[in-house]
């Protein structure tokens, strides 16, 4: 059977553009490019679909976030578009940064515009709803590349609840000299319960990839962005398939931008030169 030109052509293109994202997330770029990441066509990847079905939003009680460092002065606009690897849901009154987890411990993604100095401390701050610190954690590394860093809310941390909706803040301190000047993102996680149905299939996964798209199928985004990061960040030896998932899976919620960017080495126990981590006594 001969297909129609323009189905043949259709097809052409998701294969060439799919091969195309692979390519761009495996290069090293030693600064951050302005030029927008190849798009991909679809959502199957190696025979594996991964679509990222989102949840329903949180209540409208629930602050909306911030999904982008916003205007900077002085040293600070260079951070301006600090960016966080969280979907933006619309709800009925305002948008909302925010995603599900079922670890206890999760890890976060930042897109970092401008590299990191020993004078340009990061912070990560974790409260829950009554404005509890749950979790704090302010570092200073020695140098690290512009990209993207992971930020994992170590074991020694309080666990999350499940069913419980905690609000988090990253922020760099670009301007020594002003601290009130920092750029900061905002947002929110919810810890949901792992379901033996999803527990059974994800021990039954014989790859990342698979694993990655039964959590996105859920709508368990921070894991499946985890569960790709941390095998693009854990090798040197770029898995193809992996990036182009990664990719994928970020050009689904609007974050295609981010989509090339490098992961860079930051914000680890052997960087940290400054670290001060504490929980604070509840109210």
């Amino acid at each position: 059977m001969v297909l129609p030109m323009t189905k043949m052509t259709l097809r052409l293109d998701r294969m060439i553009l799919a091969c195309a994202i692979a390519i761009a997330s495996l290069t090293s770029y030693s600064q951050r490019g302005d030029s927008q990441p190849p798009e991909v066509n679809t959502n199957k990847l190696n025979g594996v679909p991964l679509i990222y079905d989102a949840p329903p939003p949180p209540d409208q009680g629930a602050p909306g976030g911030r999904s982008r460092g916003g205007s900077g002065r002085g040293p600070c606009q260079n951070y301006q578009s600090l960016t966080p690897l969280v979907p933006v849901t619309k709800g009925t009154t305002k948008n909302f940064v925010w995603g599900l987890t079922v670890s206890a411990h999760p890890t976060f993604w930042f897109d970092i515009p401008q590299r990191l100095t020993a004078q340009v401390p990061v912070e990560f701050v974790l409260q829950d709803t009554g404005d509890n610190v749950v979790y704090t954690q302010k570092l200073t590394v020695p140098e690290a590349s512009a990209g993207i860093v992971k930020f994992s809310v170590p074991s020694t941390a309080p666990s999350l609840e499940v069913g419980k909706r905690y609000n988090w803040t990253f922020s760099i301190y670009c301007d020594p000299e002003s601290p009130s000047a920092a750029v900061s993102v905002r947002g929110s996680v919810q810890r949901v319960a792992l379901d033996s149905a999803l527990e059974s299939q994800l021990k039954a996964a014989k790859t990342p990839l698979e694993r990655a798209a039964l959590f996105a199928h859920k709508g368990i985004w921070h894991d499946a962005l985890t569960t790709l990061g941390e095998q693009l960040s854990g090798s040197k030896q770029k898995d193809s398939a992996i990036a182009a998932a990664w990719a994928n899976l970020l050009q689904q919620v609007n974050l295609g931008n981010s989509a090339s960017d490098p992961i860079v080495p930051c914000c680890t126990a052997e960087q940290v030169t400054t670290n001060q981590a504490y929980t604070k006594p509840t109210r």
